[in-house]
């Protein structure tokens, strides 16, 4: 028969054990992927596109702006028999709100714990379970950065979760909870400087929860100081760069 002294201290030893057993499970907690990216045939978004391009033998950069839509085409499977949405991307200019024009098509693979997209035969996992700050992965593991050269930049990011669940404002439009990957963000050299070579490696994307991708920005770009082909100097040919900014939806 236990002593009535002992019951107090037994009763706060389960209470001890049943709070770390909590705590445990609340540091376990994930959010999950398709609250994040819905898929579901017939849904768009609509955002507006702000691409560099670099013009006059790559010597001058520009930004061209265009209104581009991202549909969800058909379901389908991937090239590994695998369960996948088409997405299907229609453009037009800035100005004219009638003529959008077929630009191009990739393929989106929602796994079980996580989230694929294949364009242009290159292969990048977006998403990743657990949903956490601070989580990392190797987002750009399936894609073969050695054999070719224009893709040498891709090699070995570290995409991580940044201010998961926060609020956040892209544009004119706000969503109170979001996911942020920061998948590179690297300066090599001193961009200001066209004497000396200079590489920027960017790229940022932010989900809001219930619709999906709502904000992208991207850059590679890699500067050739003046030289005995080129004066001036010149941005490399692979250089580019694309911001996506949310306009509207039908989720």
């Amino acid at each position: 028969m236990l002593r009535r002294t002992t019951l107090p201290l037994i009763s706060t030893l389960l209470l001890a054990m049943l709070w770390s057993g909590c705590s445990k499970t609340e540091q376990l907690k994930s959010e999950y992927i398709r609250d994040y990216h819905p898929l579901q045939v017939g849904k768009y978004i609509t955002y507006r596109l702000d691409s560099t391009v670099y013009v006059t033998l790559n010597t001058i950069k520009q930004v061209h702006s265009y209104v581009i839509q991202d549909i969800v085409d058909a379901q389908v499977t991937d090239n590994l028999g695998r369960d996948a949405f088409r997405i299907r991307r229609m453009i037009r200019s800035n100005t004219d709100t009638t003529q959008w024009t077929d630009n191009t098509s990739y393929i989106i693979v929602p796994l079980q714990h996580s989230l694929e997209l294949i364009d242009n035969n290159l292969r990048f996992i977006k998403l990743q379970e657990p949903i956490r700050d601070q989580f990392t992965w190797q987002g750009n593991n399936y894609i073969n950065s050695y054999s070719d050269a224009n893709l040498q930049y891709l090699d070995a990011w570290d995409y991580v979760y940044e201010n998961v669940g926060q609020p956040y404002t892209a544009g004119s439009q706000s969503w109170p909870e979001t996911i942020s990957v920061n998948q590179r963000d690297e300066v090599l050299g001193t961009p200001d400087n066209k004497q000396f070579y200079w590489e920027i490696n960017h790229s940022y994307e932010v989900f809001a929860k219930g619709i999906g991708l709502v904000y992208r920005d991207f850059l590679h770009e890699v500067w050739q100081p003046p030289n005995i082909t080129s004066a001036a100097g010149y941005y490399e040919p692979n250089s580019y760069g694309i911001r996506l900014t949310f306009l509207n939806s039908n989720y």
